[in-house]
């Protein structure tokens, strides 16, 4: 039997911060949802450089305890690995998840594992262990089909964040005990798309596509609410 979904978590990527999902939670608000953009502890102004993704899936578990009913969780690229975690799974009102352009770690997989163990190579690393994506490449890479304006600002609040996180493993990840979707973005720079549809996508129960860059929470908001409401409504 379907669950009845009431609210809606959405959980940002490396780098990302709630702000990014601000088109999208007023749109997803108007088909009744309540909805909960979640900030991550592992990015921020100031993160800690011990900040882990043990500690980001407990950051939407207290997300998930606020709001009323089931839930829909939605996790967007590194925040597929957040999802993913027993912690965030194992609560017994998340109903579906959602993977947007995002990560699905099979057993004992971290970020890191998936690639060739170290980071990409337009992402730096500082001596602290704290990492940032090229900005000056940024644009493109995450906000392709964004005007320049939103390029701009968006760009301007990407925040580092340290490579803990992506090396700790998904011990029992949570697609394999709950209803979930993968939303593929075909127009995406990040997440290849042979990785999405091959690889990811078929690790989850359904797959949709939208023609969108890395992040369609600002090029295509509209698109994304209602893939989203429709999966919180089915």
């Amino acid at each position: 039997m379907r669950r009845s979904i009431r609210s809606v978590v959405l959980v940002h990527g490396a780098w990302h911060g709630s702000w990014c999902w601000a088109r999208v939670v007023p749109l997803l608000e108007q088909n009744g949802f309540v909805v909960r953009a979640v900030d991550l502890p592992s990015t921020g102004i100031d993160p800690p450089p011990g900040a882990d993704l043990s500690g980001d899936a407990e950051a939407v578990r207290a997300a998930i305890e606020a709001l009323p009913g089931e839930v829909l969780v939605c996790g967007h690229s590194y925040g597929g690995m957040v999802i993913s975690h027993p912690t965030v799974g194992a609560h017994p009102r998340v109903a579906q998840l959602a993977y947007l352009c995002a990560f699905v770690p099979e057993r004992g997989q971290s970020l890191f594992a998936m690639g060739d163990g170290k980071p990409a190579p337009w992402i730096g690393v500082d001596e602290q262990g704290m990492s940032l994506p090229d900005l000056a490449h940024a644009a493109a890479l995450f906000f392709g089909d964004c005007d320049a304006n939103t390029q701009q600002w968006a760009v301007g609040r990407l925040r580092r964040q340290p490579t803990t996180p992506f090396a700790e493993p998904v011990e029992d990840p949570a697609w394999r005990h709950i209803r979930s979707t993968y939303i593929v973005c075909t127009l995406d720079c990040v997440m290849p798309l042979e990785l999405q549809r091959g690889l990811f996508a078929p690790r989850t129960s359904r797959a949709i596509e939208l023609e969108t860059s890395h992040s369609p929470f600002l090029s295509r908001p509209g698109p994304l609410a209602l893939e989203l409401a429709a999966l919180g409504a089915a």
